[in-house]
């Protein structure tokens, strides 16, 4: 296929993963392909708006659409231009600013240490960042950074290895998360390589592994990762790893993993204080050339304050409604646009527990049984269905619902919600029940 075809298929699986069409048709339907090569796939966008909204909210649904296009992992990288021309220009522009050894990487340019907004719930991590990228493999090594999803720790990580690279550009630095570890280790041994896998990870100066989470219960994985780390830490080469929990709470990973955790300096990030969270909105705002009134900027401050990443998209939001409606960013307009999140007592008004707890409900299983491995039919439907709202009514990505339900594979999610999807349109007493679970959530 050519990337035209390529970018066609991943457009139709696009569209039915995810839940909103307006978003769909506003910022990912004016995507133009642009190339593929070295695993990357370039899209153009025609304003900095949907470049932002998509690096935001879209890029793990557009990047799981390319990979299945194309049948091979896929990073996907999201350009401005709306012309042949100004396209053409911006892929030499974007090819220009990163020198081959960010793209070797695998790394973002936009996460720096001056990008990254410091306050009192990731200072100590941010000061322990700092030190690593200045004298990588000699103290907190490994590095391990542990919180909830959305407060910035992969922005933290890549930071480490863009500064490092800075000062050092001779050093061989490879970011990359447990799953597409995952997947290189079992496409090599499918391809009987693991020669060149167990190279690519071991000969480096730093490796840096995000959501090290995701190899609980994968003992094959457990293993290899287990002589890539004693090799690297061996050898004084730096290891920074993220993970939701802290080390001993990572129950289905072997013991002897857990230890070596533990060995550096393992630090918890916090959600932000409100005066981070308005430190964050203004930097972003002053990103995106938009000017915000102060109680605009508390208002979102005060409201969201579970993770950077809603707090970020509650931002984008109203930025966006403003530019559709062509009109000023004042209070009204602001509570317009985000009313859909944040309701008048500003509590979030769908969560993932108050969908399970409400799937359970109808269906008369309980929590665990959706988290459990069980295959049976009475327990599979309730977890899709599940599942299926969690991406329909809420920003979670497929990654953060696949926590949830027991720390599934992406995949597993994908193919649960897809499944969901078509049988709502033919099944009229599946959609039925569908729609009034929905009823009841959005009734709280």
């Amino acid at each position: 296929m050519d990337i035209k075809d390529i970018w066609e298929s991943s457009l139709s699986f696009i569209r039915r993963s995810i839940s909103s069409m307006v978003g769909y048709n506003t910022y990912i339907k004016v995507a133009k392909p642009v190339s593929y090569n070295n695993g990357i796939f370039i899209i153009a966008v025609p304003s900095l708006i949907c470049k932002n909204m998509i690096e935001l909210r879209y890029i793990d649904d557009i990047e799981a659409a390319v990979c299945s296009a194309v049948s091979n992992p896929v990073r996907v990288e999201v350009i401005i231009g709306s012309d042949e021309k100004s396209i053409k220009a911006a892929e030499d522009a974007t090819k220009n600013s990163r020198s081959e050894l960010y793209l070797k990487a695998n790394l973002n340019p936009r996460y720096t240490f001056d990008s990254y907004v410091v306050g009192t719930s990731n200072e100590y991590a941010t000061a322990a960042a700092l030190n690593v990228a200045r004298n990588p493999g000699s103290l907190s090594n490994p590095l391990f950074l542990y919180g909830k999803s959305g407060l910035g720790k992969t922005h933290l990580m890549q930071a480490i290895g863009n500064k490092i690279l800075e000062n050092s550009p001779e050093k061989r630095v490879v970011y990359v998360t447990s799953e597409r570890f995952t997947n290189d280790m079992i496409n090599s041994m499918r391809d009987k390589d693991m020669e060149s896998f167990r190279q690519r990870y071991r000969d480096v100066d730093v490796l840096l592994i995000d959501d090290i989470q995701f190899i609980e219960k994968k003992q094959g994985i457990q293993e290899e990762f287990f002589h890539t780390f004693n090799d690297l830490y061996l050898n004084n080469k730096q290891i920074v790893i993220t993970s939701d929990r802290m080390p001993k709470e990572l129950v289905s990973i072997e013991e002897r993993l857990i230890t070596r955790f533990e060995w550096g300096l393992p630090i918890d990030v916090t959600a932000p204080d409100y005066e981070t969270r308005m430190a964050i909105l203004k930097k972003k705002a002053e990103a995106q050339n938009a000017v915000l009134p102060d109680d605009v900027l508390s208002y979102i401050a005060e409201r969201v304050d579970s993770n950077i990443r809603e707090l970020e998209g509650a931002l984008l939001k109203i930025i966006s409604y403003a530019g559709i409606s062509n009109k000023p960013i004042d209070m009204p307009l602001a509570e317009h646009a985000i009313s859909s999140i944040i309701p008048d007592d500003g509590i979030i008004k769908i969560t993932a527990q108050k969908i399970i707890d409400k799937v359970c409900e109808f269906y008369e299983v309980s929590a665990d049984d959706l988290k459990s491995q069980s295959r049976m039919r009475q327990i599979t439907r309730p977890r899709q269905i599940a599942m299926y709202l969690c991406k329909k009514m809420t920003n979670m990505n497929f990654v953060e619902i696949a926590k949830v339900f027991g720390n599934r594979d992406r995949t597993t999610v994908m193919y649960g919600v897809d499944k969901v999807m078509e049988e709502i349109s033919k099944d009229e007493l599946l959609k039925t029940d569908v729609d009034m679970i929905i009823k009841d959530l959005n009734s709280l």
